[in-house]
């Protein structure tokens, strides 16, 4: 357990590194918010802190695996970077949900759209028990409509966005294929197996 725990470590660090996640936005576009997750400024653009990066990835992990090993709904809106139905296809074979973008109106009347086949795959009319989001700057509208439904949101964010409204930030630039293909492996790691996750140290 404990190699395992360790190899899914190092693997998260030096991909994170290598497909350059903590290099962030340009210095004229960074929002001021997100100064307590930086590093500072290179070439005009921001860099992210990575120890801090790993640090709130490993909570959000934990959450979502716990949901997943649990048999209950993760959401899913938006996916990565150049895989986008390579991800809706792996939300659906580990029954989960995935919607394209956020809809006005969904969530604010949820049980009415049972019927609906918008995530790709039939739903019932149970809602999820947490929605990750991919780009939370162009679904905003969610943010709204699930204010009394007590879901959880987790993110990616970085320094050009607004992190205030998630529940579980995760600080780390994901806007590129690269990005896509970290986010990507990391969920098909997340629900291949029931026993990888991040140790504590």
């Amino acid at each position: 357990m404990k190699i395992i725990q360790n190899n899914l470590n190092r693997f998260v660090v030096q991909k994170f590194i290598t497909y350059k996640l903590h290099i962030g936005s340009l210095k004229s576009l960074w929002n001021p918010r997100f100064k307590p997750f930086l590093n500072g400024f290179r070439n005009n653009f921001c860099v992210i802190n990575p120890e801090l990066s790993v640090l709130y990835l490993k909570r959000a992990y934990k959450i979502l695996q716990k949901i997943h090993l649990s048999n209950k709904k993760i959401l899913f809106i938006g996916s990565p970077v150049g895989l986008e139905k390579e991800f809706s296809c792996l939300c659906i074979q580990n029954n989960h949900y995935f919607m394209e973008k956020g809809i006005y109106g969904f969530f604010s009347n949820y049980e009415n759209k049972a019927s609906l086949n918008i995530f790709n795959t039939q739903i019932s009319s149970k809602q999820p028990d947490v929605i990750f989001i991919f780009n939370p700057s162009l679904n905003l509208m969610v943010f709204e409509e699930t204010k009394g439904l007590d879901i959880p949101i987790i993110s990616f964010v970085s320094t050009d966005d607004d992190y205030f409204k998630l529940d579980y930030p995760i600080p780390a630039n994901i806007k590129s294929k690269k990005g896509g293909l970290f986010v990507y492996n990391l969920f098909h790691y997340l629900f291949t197996t029931k026993v990888r996750k991040f140790s504590d140290r």
